[in-house]
């Protein structure tokens, strides 16, 4: 196995102050937790990039892996752009979020760089090279993190609750909750909010309705076991010891 030492990977973002039961802190905190997710997520593959060899199932595997955290990003940041960002313009005013869809634009070319290389990868194995991989990652890693911990700051719990309704974010949610079930292979996807997960900060949150997040955890997590295998974490949001030094600091 790689040695994390040897490896360079991502610091998570700080969890924001404030009672993730009160939905306008919640903002916040919940879009912090799936962020993490998408850090955690470029550093499973950065650290178990260097162990895999081509021509075997794991490689395959990877793969498919690699291409399911790919799709999380560009879903996620779809739907804040279709329906979160709206939303808070809609009370904020148009263009509060405009910087937060240049952060995403900054990141697009070079992940679709990434995605047609794993892409060729599932046909044209020989062609791996691990350390091309890795600098593929790093070449929008940087800017993505720094994406992230922007958009946080744009969640003003207090501004949030002048101008909005504790019911217009539940409404919101469902939006959301709702475009997510259309768009995701439930077997293939939301697993990597588990196992990419914080189980210490929030071991509470799933971005899925209770049912379906018990049915994709414990029902459909084993049709692509191989897959989640890459994680950060194991299925119960347990973290393997080599990412322990990217955690962010623990809630009291």
């Amino acid at each position: 196995m790689s040695n994390s030492n040897d490896v360079k990977l991502y610091q998570c973002l700080h969890i924001p102050d404030g009672d993730w039961k009160d939905i306008f802190d919640y903002q916040a905190i919940g879009m912090t937790l799936m962020d993490n997710v998408i850090i955690r997520s470029f550093n499973s593959l950065l650290y178990y990039s260097s162990d895999i060899q081509p021509g075997t199932s794991q490689f395959t595997s990877f793969l498919r892996y690699a291409q399911e955290v790919c799709s999380q990003v560009h879903r996620h940041q779809s739907e804040k752009e279709t329906i979160y960002y709206p939303f808070l313009e809609s009370k904020l005013g148009d263009g509060r979020m405009a910087g937060n869809v240049v952060g995403h634009e900054a990141i697009r070319k070079p992940l679709a760089v990434l995605e047609d290389y794993v892409g060729k990868l599932l046909s044209k194995p020989h062609e791996w090279d691990p350390e091309l991989f890795s600098e593929q990652i790093h070449r929008f890693m940087p800017i993505l993190r720094e994406h992230l911990k922007d958009e946080i700051e744009t969640l003003n719990a207090a501004e949030l609750r002048k101008y909005f309704t504790e019911q217009e974010f539940k409404d919101v949610e469902k939006k959301l909750h709702k475009e997510t079930t259309k768009t995701m292979n439930m077997s293939r996807g939301p697993q990597l909010v588990f196992v990419n997960g914080d189980g210490v900060n929030g071991a509470w949150f799933s971005p899925f309705p209770h049912a379906s997040g018990v049915l994709i955890k414990y029902v459909l997590f084993g049709v692509h076991s191989d897959m989640w295998a890459f994680g950060c974490c194991d299925r119960e949001m347990r973290l393997k010891r080599p990412f322990a030094r990217y955690e962010p600091p623990i809630k009291i």
